[in-house]
């Protein structure tokens, strides 16, 4: 009887020690980043904050027009990164990779016809 205690006790923490990690590893890029970004017209920073969840929401600043654009999306339990940015008229597309403390990728403005590349670390 004491042995399948123990062995029921062992598996037991075998199974939580295993689903924990699991867990922890996919909020891995929670948090708020901010970066800077470059393009054939446009250059800016941005910010953006994920949650739990894998919900991206944060701004698209150009430092020429001095707007805020606002960036909503979504990010994978590996790291890739799709979002939007819109408001208005003004419609483009964010999405790149995040890999331990950095992100990097490529913007779109469809509207304004400009794209280029940016970075970032997590704050």
């Amino acid at each position: 009887m004491k042995t399948k205690i123990l062995v029921y006790l062992i598996l037991g923490v075998f199974l939580l020690n295993s689903c924990s990690n699991v867990e922890n590893d996919m909020y891995v890029y929670e948090g708020v980043w901010s970066g800077q970004y470059g393009g054939n017209v446009d250059s800016g920073n941005w910010s953006i904050r994920i949650d739990t969840n894998k919900t991206v929401v944060g701004t698209f600043t150009s430092i020429q027009s001095s707007n805020s654009y606002p960036v909503i999306g979504v990010i994978s339990e590996n790291g890739v990164l799709n979002a939007t940015i819109s408001m208005g008229e003004i419609t483009g597309e964010f999405s790149g990779h995040f890999m331990d403390n950095t992100a990097f990728g490529t913007w779109t403005n469809n509207t304004e016809d400009d794209s280029g590349t940016w970075n970032g670390t997590k704050l």
